[in-house]
């Protein structure tokens, strides 16, 4: 049976990437990004203190510093940091007794950078594609369907 992770349940995410730029701004920054190079920098992008996945921790602050001056740069480290934190949540399922996902098919607003997927792909060791369907509440609607079955 296929496995669905619906959501994430970190902090992190599309609303820090919404703090920091406008949708045009992604695109731009995102195109002078070199997705292959990491950029050490290291992030753990929240926005706020408090985390729930894969550190239960209401007073983790996270941290995006040092902040370079050439945004495509940051833009490039908060796509690495949240890719980081997506695969220390799948080592956690692991470390639970689940399975290390082997390809990952990914819907909502992230799903449409491709800068982002080949980030994502490089800090997860696996291929990152877009779902035939790419809305995010596709998730809901399969697992009522599997519910329903």
């Amino acid at each position: 049976r296929d496995f669905w992770l619906v959501g994430g349940a970190s902090n992190t995410g599309g609303a820090v990437l919404a703090h920091f730029f406008s949708g045009a701004e992604l695109a731009r920054l995102s195109a002078q990004i070199d997705p292959d190079r990491d950029t050490g920098l290291g992030y753990y992008p929240l926005l706020s203190p408090g985390e729930r996945f894969p550190r239960n921790d209401p007073d983790f602050a996270g941290f995006m510093s040092p902040r370079p001056e050439d945004d495509a740069l940051f833009l490039a480290g908060l796509f690495e940091g949240i890719a980081a934190v997506e695969a220390t949540c799948y080592r956690e399922i692991e470390r639970r007794g689940g399975r290390y996902p082997t390809r990952i098919f990914s819907a909502g607003g992230g799903a449409a950078n491709a800068v982002y997927a080949r980030i994502r792909s490089r800090c997860l060791g696996l291929a990152v594609e877009r779902a035939t369907h790419g809305d995010a509440a596709i998730g809901t609607a399969r697992l009522a369907g599997w519910v329903a079955s």
